[in-house]
């Protein structure tokens, strides 16, 4: 199985004057899978995946993209590839959900281009997939935690990325939403040949459905 993602010597601090968060960890993340990244709190999870997404710049090592050097990759490129459904998402103004869907189109517009009929159709069949098209015109401060995260999810994947990582998606969800959102996760993978990365606090809700792991402790894997 090709790597997508692959890491080397990866050390990152977010102060010069503070020790190391992540020290010089290797890894890679294979096509086709589903890698879960679990670890105590404060052993760097939600750090190495804002390092993965290009958002953060390592102190030390590199990480590749499809074979190419994520650190010469503009913020456009990057989110061509990659998605990213981050732990808490903030929308400060009471958008629809179709909005806030569309945005994750962003990525393939130029300047000030406004959005196409196939972006309309790329957003739509996004919220078809995440079973969010039926709540489509209401304001995203409207709808439960349950909700929201799909409408984030389908967000995501309006990007039409190949990899897609997500940090505690579940983290506020009760069990049967937590249930939904690991089921979405794994039709993606299946049925979309999506690569997925996850961050997950429950080893044995991310054990039904990860192919691999990497613990994070002491700073390393």
């Amino acid at each position: 199985m090709n790597a997508v993602i692959e890491v080397y010597d990866l050390s990152y601090k977010y102060n010069l004057d503070r020790s190391l968060v992540l020290n010089r960890i290797n890894f890679d993340v294979r096509q086709g899978e589903i890698l879960g990244i679990v670890g105590p709190n404060g052993s760097g999870k939600s750090t190495l995946l804002k390092l993965l997404s290009g958002v953060l710049k390592p102190v030390e090592g590199r990480i590749l993209l499809l074979g190419r050097p994520l650190a010469r990759l503009n913020h456009k490129s990057i989110a061509k590839i990659i998605a990213v459904v981050p732990q808490n998402t903030v929308i400060s103004f009471p958008f629809t959900v179709r909005e806030i869907v569309l945005m994750g189109r962003s990525p393939h517009l130029g300047l000030l281009q406004i959005e196409r009929d196939k972006d309309f159709k790329i957003s739509e069949r996004a919220m078809m997939y995440t079973n969010s098209l039926e709540f489509a015109d209401r304001k995203i401060d409207e709808l439960s935690g349950g909700e929201r995260q799909r409408v984030i999810i389908a967000r995501a994947l309006a990007q039409e990325p190949q990899i897609i990582l997500l940090d505690e998606p579940t983290v506020h969800l009760d069990l049967k939403h937590q249930i939904e959102i690991f089921d979405l996760i794994k039709q993606l993978n299946i049925e979309n040949l999506m690569t997925v990365v996850v961050v997950s606090h429950d080893l044995n809700l991310a054990g039904e459905y990860c192919d691999r792991f990497i613990l994070l402790r002491g700073r390393g894997i």
